[in-house]
């Protein structure tokens, strides 16, 4: 079988990264000038980030570094670091599953969306998580996943984002299937169209609770 694997909250938790990375600029922030507070910089690193919509990261550091005249370069290496060490962020049970899917003789691919601006930024993130040597190949995407050229009808896709399961679900694939872990950003929203696929809790309870990633299947 052919399995194609989304990456952000699904193998990775991307939550706990990106508050990770505000904490790092942070403590960089207040290491160069710790007058500004500790907490208060925090808070206005993640507002900046979120509200004020500057979530390319290297216009994040540009942005602090010019308004308290700090060194931009420490900064960004302090967001690299993190980004770089992605390892302390990816799903205890992602690689286990990604090694039961080679075990039994399965090709995986790694299937993630981003937006133009982001791709370097989304690479950095795929390789610095340790994921990759297990992937045939890796999909980086600008353009809705339903809407490559891909051979749908004989992969199994599994994500988290309604919107793109919904989406490779008409493109009549082989196997659509919802990872829905708790406190992500999409876990609390309903699949369109009314649409019913099987949902897990986790890679690990998709494992135990159906077969289909087997051969004998």
């Amino acid at each position: 079988m052919i399995y194609y694997i989304d990456f952000d909250s699904t193998l990775f938790n991307t939550s706990g990264f990106i508050k990770e990375i505000l904490i790092a600029l942070s403590k960089e922030i207040n290491f160069q000038d710790c007058n500004l507070g500790a907490e208060k910089i925090y808070l206005e690193v993640k507002k900046v980030y979120a509200k004020d919509n500057i979530y390319n990261l290297n216009e994040l550091c540009k942005y602090f570094a010019e308004k308290y005249n700090l060194n931009e370069e420490r900064l960004v290496n302090s967001v690299d670091n993190v980004i770089n060490n992605g390892k302390d962020f990816v799903y205890n049970d992602s690689v286990e599953f990604l090694k039961n899917l080679i075990n039994n003789g399965h090709k995986i691919n790694l299937l993630t969306y981003t937006l133009k601006e982001r791709i370097e930024y989304q690479v950095q993130k795929v390789y610095g998580s340790g994921l990759v040597k297990y992937f045939e190949n890796i999909i980086i995407t600008t353009a809705p996943k339903w809407k490559l050229d891909l051979n749908y009808s004989n992969g199994i896709f599994i994500d988290d984002n309604p919107k793109d399961l919904a989406g490779l679900y008409h493109q009549n694939s082989q196997a659509v299937v919802r990872i829905k872990r708790e406190g992500n950003k999409y876990s609390s929203k309903s699949m369109p169209d009314n649409i019913e696929i099987p949902e897990y809790a986790s890679l690990k309870e998709f494992c135990q609770r159906d077969q289909i990633w087997h051969n004998d299947k």
